[in-house]
């Protein structure tokens, strides 16, 4: 989407002519009227509105103030240079870290709410950057800040594009609602979708919660053609590979993902380590973080001992239904109580093959896991369409600041 702005009339002006920093302190806001607190971490990347806070009761040290209509800008980077553009504005009144930078806009300067576009556009953070003082962890002082300049349009121009912002930011809020809406159904109803729970009248107790009285149970051994794991050993990395060396953490929402701890490993490394599974393999994270899932589709990868693979008998078991079965409460809970180490946590492979597996006829399990997926999928399409209307407001900032 781009715009065409006719910028001859905007006007050259400082920060700190169109708002200034309001800083009243609160002295030990625990037992004050103010119960809730907003530190450093509760304030996300281009958060436009305040998403998450804490009580003030274990809250003693003296804080600042903040009123509704406020921007609280996060003046202190996360490490060097980071600071991760966050200058919300708030709907409520409480308290703040020292490490927030509380502006009120001058509304003889500016319209309601025009300041949320300055305050997170690209060229104010290069700003913070540039005048920000400290070596590990750095900060922003107002008086630096008050000296950014940008050019300011008339009243009429910044209403219209305050508008249009605030707009693109409540399409984002109801997106963002709507998956919490969805994830909350499905952990909420998981259980009883997965286990037959509706349509069924009579159930029987096993080992692993109810289960309808028609099911067999059997164990997750005896329905996969293969059970095993990733290599043990560490093998040589190299840099910027195709090959990725891959662990738990790599499983990502279904699918094997680079993050930016992974590793790479070359040809001769993957020849010698790659295991050759079936194309449909689920994958599973069994060290330190369990639980972790995801299919694998034929990358090309090594994987660490920190994940196991099922190669599952189709014509007993569908796949899909496995995976969301892994995901249900009634296994977590069995995997849970038959977790060993104590620093690190570790699912075995015997009890992988040991897992009880409540087993309807291969044409219901697919109908089970068909209607799940849709819940899934209505899911991601919701989150895809929030990514791009991130990128479509941060993008409008980027034209127009």
């Amino acid at each position: 989407m781009k715009l065409k702005i006719d910028k001859s009339n905007w006007k050259k002006v400082r920060l700190g002519d169109v708002a200034t920093e309001y800083s009243k302190r609160i002295n030990n806001p625990s037992k004050s009227e103010f119960d809730r607190f907003v530190g450093s971490s509760n304030i996300g990347q281009w958060d436009f509105r305040i998403q998450s806070w804490e009580s003030t009761d274990s809250v003693t040290s003296a804080m600042k103030l903040f009123e509704p209509n406020d921007y609280l800008l996060v003046r202190r980077s996360l490490y060097a240079s980071d600071f991760r553009e966050r200058a919300p504005r708030a709907t409520f009144s409480g308290v703040c870290s020292g490490d927030i930078l509380t502006i009120k806009e001058n509304p003889k300067k500016v319209i309601d709410g025009f300041l949320i576009g300055i305050l997170n556009s690209p060229s104010l953070w290069k700003y913070v950057v540039a005048n920000a003082s400290g070596s590990i962890t750095r900060r922003i002082k107002w008086k630096d800040l008050a000296n950014y300049e940008f050019l300011l349009p008339p009243k009429d121009e910044q209403a219209k594009l305050a508008e249009l912002l605030w707009a693109m930011d409540e399409v984002i809020e109801r997106h963002e609602q709507l998956l919490i809406i969805n994830k909350n159904f499905l952990e909420s109803n998981l259980n009883s979708l997965v286990f037959g729970q509706y349509g069924y009248s009579k159930m029987k107790k096993t080992k692993i919660g109810e289960i309808p009285d028609k099911w067999n149970l059997k164990k997750l051994g005896d329905l996969c053609l293969k059970i095993g794991d990733g290599i043990h050993k560490t093998p040589e990395y190299v840099e910027d590979s195709e090959y990725l060396f891959v662990n738990g953490n790599n499983l990502i929402d279904n699918k094997i993902t680079k993050t930016e701890s992974t590793k790479c490993v070359s040809y001769s490394e993957f020849e010698k380590y790659n295991k050759k599974l079936a194309l449909g393999s689920i994958l599973l994270s069994i060290n330190g973080t369990i639980g972790n899932l995801a299919f694998y589709q034929g990358e090309d990868v090594v994987f660490g001992k920190s994940v196991a693979y099922m190669s599952v008998n189709e014509k007993e078991l569908d796949p899909l239904f496995l995976y969301y079965l892994l995901q249900t409460n009634k296994i977590k809970t069995f995997y849970e109580r038959e977790l060993t180490g104590s620093t690190i946590s570790n699912l075995s492979l015997k009890t992988i093959r040991s897992t009880p597996i409540p087993l309807p006829s291969i044409s219901e399990q697919k109908n089970i896991s068909q209607k799940v997926k849709l819940l899934f999928e209505s899911g991601e399409a919701v989150s895809k369409t929030n990514v791009t209307s991130k990128a479509l407001q941060k993008s409008l900032i980027n034209q127009i600041f």
